[in-house]
């Protein structure tokens, strides 16, 4: 992860022979040279610390090295620069000579001091502890690193404010004495040794994360700590909690009668421009264009427009250009007279006709047929139609509303879309953003969909599970709120006990949320003198309750089994205790 700075290597050496005397080494200490020979395989590196040896020895180097392992220097072998390696843990414990460097020609390019060394890794301690500790910082997750015993070793500012507790209260202690022991995910990796990715995870009460939690291992693969990342995620879960009570229902009811733009839901900065030109729009009768993947509620934009508009009284009609051959197309825009079908006298208007006073979407206007494209040209700038099959021109006043998912203005330089047609209906353009751009607002959407279809099916709306929110939160929506709609409609019809749980959503979205890794629910046990019963006090159900969403991790469905009532039951003590 790190690149270490090169060991610190002087090349400031003299290489003598074994044959060389013993007084030629001894002047060159003198002179403050070090001096390197190679004898038997072995490398001698001395330094001018070492003269004393040389005071008083006689003949070759070779006769004073003979025998004299202790003089011998540990050689490390490879291609500059050298850093910090696994070298080191080759060195002898009782390290005295100096270290020398050698590349793999067997040239020798250098030696360090062994206090040198000591200094050059202490640097790069300091400067690892430096580099981890401003990244714990930087991040808003909550961070904790605890040792192969628990023990806390790092404990970031968010984490103090998460948790509320200060630094000073829990580095150097063990983690188990703040939190309970099976509410630990830290802790669970090291006996496991797995990772844990996204996962929805309640440590205390009141306090909803979404984790990363990885063992920390050394270079032999052995589980030296864990560290885990916790992003505090309380504010959606209570967010989602508010949606789904009365009083916002209530609200958004009332919103939708004053305001047709609260019906588009959400708060986010995206959407809010969309709402912001629209509502300028509303207020004359200029065509309009709107863009978007499929499934961004273009349809829906249309219908606020039209309502908050002076042609809120009049028809809204919608016909889809690319649901029909040509020639019906054409008889549905414009009406038919004469027999044009059937060879009888019959007449019907088109919806260019009975939508005048109101608003037409002509929605994938992309497909619209070239030879309908001029008709519809000349009834944008006329304000007449000449009916399929008849001569006389009839005026129309109806508010166009184009619809596509195409990029219409590259398609009208390209000529497969007629360019004045482009500009008559794009005088004002509105690009519809996809839900994966406008995340926040899933939550306020969903909670307008789970009544809409809770009212449909005639159940009572449902509570979302936090691991739910979550789901939705991770996933991209390919198919943008179409897609929310049907996961939403899904969730309803096979909901039970007025709860929506993580078992309930598609695969798709099951992926992008697993359940907190820990023992299975099965395995969970609170015994049976810990269920609900009928003749308990309020204090008693809820330490109860506490009780069982510790030990099951925040999960209510599981909690409830536990304790023997429904998830609905659970759900309506939590709120009558005032559980999170």
């Amino acid at each position: 992860m790190f690149n270490y700075e090169q060991f610190p290597i002087n090349d400031g050496f003299r290489v003598l022979s074994p044959e060389a005397q013993c007084s030629e080494a001894a002047a060159l200490l003198d002179k403050g040279h070090a001096v390197y020979a190679a004898f038997e395989g072995r490398d001698y590196l001395f330094t001018p610390e070492d003269a004393s040896l040389f005071e008083t020895a006689a003949g070759t180097l070779a006769g004073l090295l003979s025998g004299r392992s202790s003089l011998v220097s540990p050689a490390v072998v490879g291609e500059p620069p050298f850093k910090a390696g696994d070298w080191i843990a080759d060195l002898p414990a009782g390290l005295r000579r100096p270290i020398v460097f050698r590349n793999g020609a067997g040239d020798t390019l250098g030696f360090c001091m062994p206090g040198e060394a000591l200094r050059h890794l202490w640097r790069l301690k300091r400067h690892a502890e430096a580099y981890f500790a401003t990244l714990a910082e930087t991040v808003t997750d909550a961070v904790t690193a605890v040792d192969r015993n628990g023990s806390v070793i790092c404990w970031n500012e968010a984490a103090e404010t998460i948790y509320g507790i200060p630094r000073r209260q829990i580095v150097g202690r063990r983690i188990g004495e703040h939190f309970e022991s099976d509410s630990l995910v830290v802790m669970r990796i090291l006996d496991e040794g797995r990772s844990i990715r996204n996962t929805y995870h309640r440590p205390r009460q009141g306090t909803h994360v979404l984790i990363n939690a990885s063992p920390i291992r050394d270079a032999g693969g052995a589980i030296i700590g864990g560290l885990a990342a916790e992003q505090d995620i309380t504010h959606l879960v209570k967010l989602n909690e508010e949606l789904s009570s009365a009083q916002a229902s209530k609200l958004y009811s009332m919103a939708g009668k004053a305001d047709p733009f609260s019906l588009m839901g959400g708060q986010s900065e995206s959407i809010g421009k969309v709402v912001r030109i629209a509502k300028k729009v509303a207020e004359s009768d200029t065509p309009v264009l709107l863009t978007g993947e499929a499934g961004t509620g273009k349809e829906q934009l249309a219908e606020v427009i039209h309502l908050a508009s002076a042609r809120s009284d009049g028809p809204f009609m919608t016909v889809n250009c690319g649901a029909a051959p040509a020639g019906m197309l054409e008889s549905e825009l414009f009406g038919f007279q004469g027999g044009a079908f059937s060879g009888q006298e019959t007449k019907k208007a088109g919806k260019l006709e009975t939508a005048s006073g109101g608003t037409l979407l002509l929605n994938e206007i992309d497909k619209l047929p070239p030879e309908l494209q001029d008709k519809l040209l000349h009834a944008i700038k006329r304000r007449t139609i000449t009916r399929l099959g008849g001569h006389a021109e009839i005026p129309v006043q109806p508010r166009i509303i184009g619809a596509t998912s195409r990029n219409l203005e590259t398609l009208a330089a390209e000529g497969r879309f007629r360019p004045d047609l482009y500009y008559a209906i794009s005088v004002i353009s509105i690009a519809l953003p996809p839900l994966r751009d406008r995340k926040e607002d899933i939550a306020a959407l969903f909670q307008i969909y789970l009544r809409e279809f809770s009212l449909l099916y005639q159940k009572p709306v449902p509570a979302v599970e936090p691991e739910v929110a979550l789901a939705f939160a991770n996933y991209d929506w390919p198919g943008n709120m179409t897609e929310l709609r049907a996961v939403t409609e899904r969730c309803v019809i096979l909901s039970e006990d007025d709860s929506i749980t993580l078992d309930l959503l598609p695969e798709a979205l099951q992926k992008e949320q697993p359940q907190l890794a820990g023992k299975a629910p099965d395995d969970i046990e609170l015994g049976p003198d810990k269920r609900l019963k009928p003749r308990m006090t309020e204090a008693e159900e809820a330490e109860r309750i506490e009780e069982a969403l510790a030990k099951t991790s925040g999960n209510k469905s599981t909690a409830a089994r536990l304790l023997g009532v429904s998830r609905g039951t659970l759900y309506n003590k939590m709120r009558k205790y005032g559980i999170t």
